[in-house]
């Protein structure tokens, strides 16, 4: 359980920060698909345990995201094929989709295949990604920029206001707001 926040909301704002400087990133090495694999990992752990702890609120750990989604093609993705993104789903076929961060989140922490997207030759976009439960219905693609977004309102978000209440099974309820 997290007490204190402003150390996590100060991590998750770093993250941020650096996953936001490399969208004008020109020269990628190994090194730099690394950090962006692991800020986006790190930044989904701390999203998630902010909200389990109640230090944001559920409206931003459940904010909408669009993001684009691809079906799969019915060939198992596996650990040899997962870098064959382009057999694996139908990627000319995609649709757009709303999902919470929230599911995101998850869907990142426990992904199958996390790949840079990028618009031009060394210029990101985004990222493809699926978790090992949903690799074989779909792939997801999100903009770095949006996640980036979501991630600082999530880093700014401080609780004004807080009620509790006991269920009729005796657990705790809390409600939680916020001024941003």
């Amino acid at each position: 359980m997290i007490s204190e926040s402003s150390y996590w909301k100060n991590s998750l704002h770093k993250h941020a920060e650096m996953l936001n400087e490399k969208l004008d990133q020109r020269v990628w090495r190994d090194s730099s698909f690394s950090k962006v694999e692991q800020s986006v990992m790190m930044s989904c752990y701390i999203v998630r345990k902010l909200a389990e702890s109640k230090n944001i609120t559920d409206a931003k750990f459940k904010m909408p995201l669009k993001m684009r989604c691809f079906e799969a093609t019915g060939e198992t993705a596996d650990f040899l094929n997962n870098h064959k993104i382009d057999s694996l789903y139908h990627l000319d076929g995609g649709k757009d989709v709303i999902k919470p961060l929230s599911y995101i989140a998850n869907q990142l922490i426990h992904s199958f295949i996390f790949s840079p997207v990028f618009e031009s030759a060394r210029k990101i976009k985004g990222f493809a990604f699926n978790s090992d439960r949903s690799k074989g219905k779909e792939l997801y693609f999100l903009e770095l920029r949006t996640f980036v977004e979501a991630l600082t309102k999530c880093a700014d978000s401080y609780i004004s206001r807080a009620s509790y209440f006991r269920l009729e099974n005796g657990e705790l309820e809390v409600v939680l707001d916020d001024d941003f």
